[in-house]
């Protein structure tokens, strides 16, 4: 019987320090969250007051201020009311809104938020400040950057590298278009 109370405490001990996959979590601050922890990943529902932390998150996240990060993936919804910040360290699949949306990895479906900065790929971006490492489905914002373009930027300023598409701004900016600085309207499309 001893034995096999110590293995089920054992077995309790690897698994609350590799990580476990909980339903939701309500969170006060990173490492103040109950429900979950940092090392924990989340299925469906967070409830983050001032900040929370965890491995990987799917379904519905709702901040309300501060700081959020996912030291993996996220997939579905994240939603800041109040200046937030969003961490993901993996790639995003879905929709994130918030005051500043940083992916290390690929966005998949939406970022939307004062800043967006991506260092992979990403989809759509919507925002005041668009950066994108990679490669650009579409981007709506102020100041649009992507170092490769496939369909639009629409802005104030808008630049990339490689462009197949169209820029609509004030300047565009393309390096490899027929004129790489062009008023208005630039584009150039690759069959």
């Amino acid at each position: 019987m001893k034995i096999n109370k110590l293995l089920l405490g054992g077995l309790f001990i690897c698994s609350s320090a590799f990580g476990a996959t909980k339903a939701s979590q309500i969170s006060f601050l990173p490492g103040i969250q109950f429900g979950a922890t940092k090392e924990d990943s989340i299925s469906s529902l967070s409830f983050n007051i001032l900040g929370a932390e965890n491995k990987n998150f799917s379904g519905f996240d709702l901040s309300l201020i501060g700081y959020r990060k996912i030291t993996g993936d996220f997939s579905g919804v994240h939603f800041g009311i109040f200046p937030d910040i969003l961490k993901v360290n993996g790639d995003t699949n879905g929709l994130i809104l918030s005051t500043w949306n940083d992916v290390d990895g690929t966005t998949y479906g939406a970022a939307i938020g004062a800043v967006n900065t991506i260092d992979k790929n990403a989809d759509f971006n919507l925002g005041f400040i668009n950066y994108v490492k990679g490669e650009v489905g579409a981007q709506i914002g102020f100041f649009n950057y992507s170092e490769s373009v496939n369909f639009f930027q629409l802005g104030l300023i808008n630049a990339t590298e490689n462009i197949n598409g169209v820029q609509i701004g004030l300047v565009n900016y393309s390096a490899d278009g027929i004129v790489p600085v062009l008023p208005l309207v630039n584009f150039k499309y690759s069959f």
